[in-house]
């Protein structure tokens, strides 16, 4: 029996997974957009990215904490256009994961996105696309204040996707995400290799 066949529940998260990570050139882009050297811009763009993700602060003050910790400050214009392009660079779907999860639908599994987000990026989605629409349920850091790997956001997940944590699979690019769903009692896989995961559930 395919390992596929053993859950009711297939919970994905998006960035690393659904879609692929920012590109160098993405990250240059931003860079050059705010003025900070790209090495300096990435370790401040991830330094407090939790808080945003969390619906803590907003996109605004988001961008003008990394404007502070680079020792300057980011005009309303320029802090629209690294929004502009933060939010694109994570919009590169790897068409693959999202046939398979049609393919899912179409066995009679339930599907959800579990992901930590912020706002811009998500109401990008909402706006410009119909990938959200494309899963039973969706659960957004931003919109429940809560980020994995908190509880919380997997109980909220669980609880929207209708079946049990034994029932379910979460898959996530960062190991500490998935220790967090097994704590739940959800089976994880750390998504490393599409291929690899995919000929895992199908073997």
């Amino acid at each position: 029996m395919a390992l596929v066949d053993s859950y009711d529940g297939f919970i994905f998260d998006y960035g690393g997974v659904l879609v692929h990570h920012q590109t160098s050139a993405e990250q240059q882009q931003l860079a050059e957009t705010a003025g900070v050297p790209s090495e300096t811009l990435s370790e401040l763009y991830w330094a407090t990215r939790l808080d945003y993700d969390e619906g803590l602060v907003t996109g605004a003050e988001y961008w003008q904490r990394i404007a502070k910790g680079a020792g300057t400050l980011f005009q309303p214009d320029t802090i629209d256009r690294l929004m502009e392009i933060d939010s694109v660079s994570w919009m590169h779907y790897d068409e693959t994961m999202w046939e398979w999860i049609a393919q899912l639908r179409g066995l009679g599994k339930r599907i959800a996105m579990l992901s930590n987000m912020p706002s811009d990026l998500g109401e990008t989605l909402k706006s410009r696309t119909d990938r959200l629409a494309r899963f039973d349920h969706v659960t957004l850091s931003y919109e429940v204040s809560s980020v994995k790997p908190q509880p919380a956001i997997y109980e909220h997940c669980l609880e929207g996707l209708g079946v049990p944590a034994d029932r379910s699979i979460f898959f996530d690019d960062r190991i500490a995400n998935c220790q967090g769903a097994e704590m739940l009692g959800l089976r994880a896989i750390e998504f490393l290799d599409r291929d690899a995961v995919l000929l895992q559930m199908r073997g």
